[in-house]
């Protein structure tokens, strides 16, 4: 059995003040929730995020700096609140659309176990 990546296991910093929130369109199921609840650990220097499960919330760090990039709410349900940094020294996008497609490829990549896409179906 795959072993449940913790805070503790890789740099990361809390999300800053500076932040705002979306909705995220697409059932979760029990199982998509149990896979992303196991989290990411970088496994090369190309890979950029680092993530954990806490608290029924998915805190997405950028791996190289720590920076937590988003929240996701982890529940059963077609629409998941996301709050998204926006403190311009730790995140430059200030377009939700942009960081609802990042987010949506971050969340297939983790459920296809490495397969980047345009657009998850959830």
């Amino acid at each position: 059995m795959e072993e449940k990546v913790k805070k503790q296991d890789w740099k990361n910093l809390p999300m800053p003040e500076e932040r705002t929130s979306f909705q995220l369109e697409g059932a979760f199921t029990q199982e998509i929730i149990d896979k992303l609840k196991k989290g990411h650990m970088p496994q090369a220097m190309e890979d950029k995020w680092f993530y954990y499960e806490e608290n029924n919330k998915l805190y997405i760090h950028r791996s190289w700096t720590g920076y937590c990039i988003y929240i996701v709410d982890l529940n059963i349900g077609d629409s998941h609140t996301v709050i998204v940094n926006r403190n311009d020294q730790e995140y430059k996008s200030k377009d939700v659309e942009y960081d609802r497609k990042i987010l949506q490829n971050l969340l297939h990549y983790n459920m296809t176990n490495g397969t980047y896409n345009e657009k998850i179906d959830i």
